[in-house]
């Protein structure tokens, strides 16, 4: 079992015994099954179901048939949909390794829809597949249910579900039933005949009895399989007696297996069975472990010579489970023990599965006995996905408190989902019962990635180094890097903000945590565009847009961030067709705090084309929420009212907050935004020199944005008042310089008086002194469409400019001589493969760029992945990145 996936052990089909008995009448019912698109085969618990069908398919030689046997843990949305996918995985039209990849990336349940949507719509099926879903009466999760129903209504033709269920399954079947789609095998149909159950007993059983002791035990099963196999029992070495019906009730059918099978069983083997009773499945190797003291090869041929209720689930791996009526008989007798023992038992059986990288396992027998503590340690060793995330949610908040760790997960999962509502109460939580702990400090504000109740001059930044050594691991480390890089950030600290992002992505690169890697990247690129590195921006978002491919509830924040890029360079029709992308997304995945962020950039934009009526409705909304009235992240947007100058109210109520905050952080919104209301107000000394000291200090930390908009504000205040000459063209000319490269027109519109006033009066000059490329700007910014901003070819700034930028991303030098101990394990054409994706291509523009075909594409990347030990592309090319 050692090579065996672990999951395989549930998609295994459990093999009937040996010489069971041929069903023809219920096969020859079971062939019309191809007709349909669910068969249902609906009896109680020892009825024969299981071992009916899978008889049928042997019998049958069915070869394409996919089983799950499913447990109360798939109940979940992403555990049921985490094991379908890996049973149908070979006919994924992608790798299946990339499709998993983007449902493991997914933890918002809303999103199953377009995950499943995508999911039909990859299988490539040329022929009739049956998948079998053993015990789904215990699928009864209402959310489940109804994916379900949406997979039943969308599955191709080809697909032909079979439930096996002891009720009738609650997902919709009336649309099947009217359209002749739906085959039902009820109790009753399945129930042996006396001629089957003679057979059962003398060929399957083999059973040795008179004629008259044969025919009573046929009489009273009644044609239940399971009675006759526990009365067979019973009479293998005594006179068989009955009286009475054993399906009565359930007690009544307790009683007889204690007095007629147990109590006739060896004190080693009742405990042996009660003991493991409590794993839902075992071998050799995991009994060594278990009860080390046993001999479980000769236990078993006891047992399987008994006739007992063992499943074989692998006969080649030796891997069993014992049957559900078996099961509830023996949980009467566990129930009965000490809980210390029963304790005991659970926490060794999780270890035993833990060792053998069964996680899922070792959680069930965690959750069994509660043992949350142990429970969070497991669940931060395993990788960051939905089916984890599934497991993370059924600890109580009342615990997380035990595991720093954990607790820090907890939050940012939620937040990872957009569960707003949750964030908030396990911030609190978190703020009230672990306040002491030495970590909470790092942690300590994280309420701003939901909430705008938050105070920039309250930040307390700890360093990279007290963060590094703070006892966490290396994810919650990397989201504390994010939450104070955002301080640093608002504080106008970029420089230092990003290093606080290397560290993060550093993490991103190591683990191929998608959310990491998303908040750090987005991140970044709010920053770049903040200095008015706007093409470095874009690049990042070209980065990103891989990340919303495979994660859809990210696709809102990343139109919304790139909206704010088009906006600066005043690309409007580019910014209304991604806010309207923006917009779309968020039907799905609404937030409070990405609402308001979409209605910010929506704000903007209304301001830029000039409608006043849906820009006075936004700001009235805008401005009545919490996020507004901090002036910090109002700067912004109030520059649009009051530049215009009809809202003097709100000029008066930033300046007196402004004037207000004692412990103010340097902000270079806020001083620009203020510098203007002073020049407004008559303050004009005490408005330059606050431009003065931001213009300056922008210098320094090269942010071009803050230079162009402060050069332009001093440009307009001494045009104002017939100020020098010579230094107004220089103020000018700087600022179109700086702007020119990355286009940077957003401030030339707030200025556009000032920019038409000088280009005209200065025009010559201009000409003389400004590079072809930096005049062409300034023509640019003259001329813009002020309902349609900058138009250029394609929608895009320079295609020249930003195809260089993605040339920066491809991951191999040109030199293929370079010495790279990873890279050399490749071949050249595994190289140019693995260089495409780096790319972000996909599989089949891998193969039309290489000129090969999609089975080759797939055949390198496996190649690659197998080389480099990884198993999806992130991982892939991030360790060529660490190691080059």
């Amino acid at each position: 079992m050692e090579n065996m996936p672990i999951l395989s052990v549930k998609l295994k089909m459990p093999q009937p015994r040996k010489n069971y008995i041929v069903r023809h009448h219920l096969y020859e019912r079971l062939r019309n099954l191809f007709d349909y698109k669910v068969t249902i085969i609906k009896a109680g618990a020892g009825c024969g179901k299981t071992t009916l069908f899978s008889s049928f398919a042997i019998e049958s030689e069915l070869e394409h048939v996919r089983w799950i046997t499913l447990d109360e843990n798939a109940n979940q949305s992403f555990v049921f949909w985490n094991y379908v996918i890996e049973a149908v995985k070979d006919y994924i039209e992608d790798t299946k390794a990339d499709f998993q990849t983007f449902f493991d990336s997914n933890m918002q349940k809303e999103n199953l829809w377009q995950i499943l949507s995508l999911f039909v719509n990859k299988l490539n099926i040329n022929h009739d597949i049956v998948l079998v879903l053993d015990d789904f009466q215990v699928i009864t999760d209402e959310f489940l249910i109804s994916t379900i129903n949406f997979f039943l209504e969308n599955m191709p033709e080809c697909v032909h579900l079979v439930l096996l269920t002891r009720e009738l399954p609650e997902i919709y079947l009336g649309a099947l039933a009217i359209e002749d789609q739906l085959l039902i095998f009820d109790e009753d149909t399945i129930r042996m005949n006396d001629k089957e159950s003679r057979e059962f007993l003398l060929q399957t059983l083999k059973l040795h009895k008179e004629e008259d002791e044969i025919h009573s035990m046929i009489e009273a099963s009644e044609g239940w399989i399971g009675g006759l196999q526990l009365l067979a029992m019973a009479a293998k070495d005594r006179t068989f007696q009955m009286t009475g019906n054993l399906k009565a009730s359930h007690r009544v059918l307790n009683d007889y297996i204690t007095k007629e099978i147990f109590e006739y069983l060896t004190e080693e083997e009742q405990e042996f069975l009660v003991e493991t009773s409590i794993l839902r499945y075992f071998n050799q190797a995991i009994c060594n472990q278990y009860q080390p003291e046993l001999d479980f090869n000769a236990m078993m041929e006891s047992i399987l010579q008994k006739n007992l209720f063992v499943i074989n689930i692998d006969e080649a791996e030796g891997i069993y489970r014992y049957h559900a009526i078996l099961v509830e008989y023996l949980k009467g007798l566990y129930d009965k023990m000490e809980d210390t023992k029963k304790k005991e038992w659970h926490n060794l059986a999780a270890k035993i599965y833990q060792d053998m990288g069964d996680y899922e396992e070792s959680l069930y027998h965690l959750f069994c006995v509660q043992e949350y503590e142990k429970i969070m340690e497991l669940i931060l060793k395993m990788p960051q996905t939905a089916l984890t995330f599934s497991y993370l949610i059924k600890v109580p908040m009342e615990e997380i408190s035990k595991n720093t760790d954990f607790a820090y997960q907890y939050f940012f999962y939620y937040y990872a989902s957009v569960d707003e509502e949750a964030c908030e109460k396990i911030y609190n939580y978190i703020k009230l019962h672990m306040k002491d702990d030495k970590t909470f400090e790092a942690f300590k504000r994280s309420n701003m990635f939901y909430n705008d109740k938050w105070e920039f001059n309250s930040a307390n930044i700890l360093s990279i180094k007290q963060i590094s050594e703070l006892p966490l691991n290396s994810v919650t480390t990397a989201f504390l890097l994010i939450k104070e890089a955002y301080f640093l950030y608002a504080a106008s600290n970029y420089q230092e903000a990003l290093k606080y992002l290397d560290c993060a992505e550093e993490v991103y690169r190591k683990t191929g945590n998608i959310y990491i890697g998303f908040f750090a990247i987005s991140e970044k690129a709010q920053i770049y565009e903040d200095m008015g590195e706007l093409l470095e921006a874009l690049n990042l978002y070209q980065q990103m847009q891989t990340m919303i491919d495979q994660v859809k509830s990210l696709a809102s924040s990343y139109y919304i961030g790139i909206a704010g890029v088009y906006i600066r360079q005043l690309l409007l029709d580019k910014t209304y067709e991604v806010l309207e992308q923006a917009r779309e997304s968020l039907k799905d995945d609404s937030n409070n705090s990405i609402e308001r962020a979409f209605q910010y950039n929506l704000a903007e934009y209304y301001y830029l084309i000039g409608d006043d009526q849906k820009t006075e409705q936004l700001i009235k909304e805008v401005l009545g929420t919490d996020q507004l009235q901090n002036i910090y992240y109002s700067a912004r947007i109030l520059r649009y009212p009051i530049y215009r100058g009809n809202h003097k109210e709100l000029a008066i109520a930033f300046a007196r907050g402004y004037e207000a905050d004692k412990n103010k952080v340097m902000n270079n919104d806020c001083e620009l935004l203020y510098a203007n209301i002073l020049y407004e107000d008559g303050d004009k000394n005490k408005a330059i020199k606050l431009i003065d000291d931001m213009i300056a200090n922008a210098r320094k930390t090269q942010n071009k944005l803050k230079i162009v908009e402060g050069d332009l504000l001093k440009t307009r205040i001494l045009l104002d008042n017939a100020g020098d000459q010579k230094e107004i063209k220089n103020l000018f000319i700087e600022a179109i310089s700086y702007a020119a490269v990355n286009r940077i027109a957003h401030p030339f519109w707030f200025e556009r008086a000032t920019t038409e006033r000088i280009g005209t009066i200065m025009k010559e000059e201009l000409k003389e002194e400004l590079s072809v490329d930096e005049y062409e700007f300034l023509e640019l910014v003259l001329h813009v469409d002020l309902k349609h901003g900058i138009r250029v070819e394609g929608g895009m700034l320079d295609n020249n400019t930003l195809d260089g930028s993605l040339q920066n991303q491809q991951l191999l030098t040109n030199d293929r001589n370079s010495s790279n101990a990873v890279l050399d394990q490749l071949t050249e054409r595994e190289k140019d493969v693995l260089n495409e994706m780096a790319l972000g291509n996909t599989n089949m523009q891998i193969a039309e760029n290489l000129c090969v075909s999609l089975a080759t594409v797939k055949t390198h990347i496996n190649n690659i992945y197998s080389k480099l030990g990884v198993n999806n592309r992130i991982a892939a090319i991030n360790k060529v990145k660490d190691n080059y």
